[in-house]
């Protein structure tokens, strides 16, 4: 039954290319084109936020130990690891 079903997608694939065929190119590039803009818009509009959740306590309060270099500690434990790197808490 599976077997029967992909041949269908595919008789009616290839019938549609055979149809469309003048539009496959222009359909295309319209996906690439839109595919990018959704890309650059989403990249550009979400925020980066840092993960700031401690692996000891699992709260919120993880913040550099020295801005530009790798290490933090935890605003709600006692927890310090200098060699850890979180990405964009320098920025937070």
């Amino acid at each position: 039954m599976v077997a029967i079903l992909w041949l269908v997608l595919i008789v009616c694939g290839a019938l549609a290319a055979v149809v469309l065929w003048e539009w496959i190119p222009a359909l295309v590039v319209v996906l690439v084109v839109a595919a990018a803009t959704i890309w650059v818009l989403i990249s550009t509009l979400s925020p980066a936020v840092p993960n700031r959740e401690c692996p000891r306590c699992g709260e919120q309060g993880l913040v550099k130990i020295r801005r530009g270099e790798p290490g933090v500690r935890c605003e709600r434990c006692d927890f310090r690891d200098e060699t850890l790197h979180v990405a964009y808490l320098d920025d937070w």
